[in-house]
């Protein structure tokens, strides 16, 4: 083979390479091809529903640590009595109340990311777009609020 035979055969494997890369599953617009026998809502994409169902039970777990968490919140702050003329016992009353809110908040999250990820276990053909909205739903539900004390203004 002359040195010239060699360089086009290189130049055109260069040439085949670089147009684009085409995977046979996927049609040449993008899309999924049909003919590869796959689901067309999910791009040919395939989940396992034990999956979903796992990261659901994940979920509730953790709401389930949740609530005994704010039990014991609860059950320690009844040792505390009234806050009249204690500066400090009011100050940790108020920590007591905005912690009580943030973790049911917390719990009521948790539930409804559960119910979204098994949905999405149970109903493999859900597409991206319809879970990201359900979860952005969540989100805008159970926005986080700024932090409250713990600034250093104005030392």
């Amino acid at each position: 083979m002359a040195w010239d035979e060699w360089e086009q055969l290189k130049a055109d494997a260069v040439q085949r390479h670089t147009t684009h890369l085409q995977i046979n599953s996927a049609s040449p617009d993008g899309g999924y091809s049909k003919a590869a026998g796959g689901p067309t809502v999910t791009g040919g994409l395939r989940s396992e529903k034990a999956a979903w169902v796992a990261a659901g039970e994940g979920v509730a777990d953790q709401r389930k640590r949740l609530s005994k968490g704010l039990t014991a919140l609860t059950n320690g702050q009844k040792g505390i009595g009234e806050n009249e003329g204690c500066a400090t016992a009011a100050a940790q009353g108020a920590v007591h109340t905005s912690w009580n809110n943030y973790v049911k908040t917390l719990g009521e999250k948790c539930q409804g990311l559960q119910q979204i990820l098994e949905k999405t276990g149970s109903e493999l053909l859900t597409t991206d777009e319809a879970v990201r909205d359900e979860l952005n739903k969540l989100k805008t539900k159970y926005q986080d609020t700024p932090a409250a004390g713990g600034h250093a203004e104005g030392r």
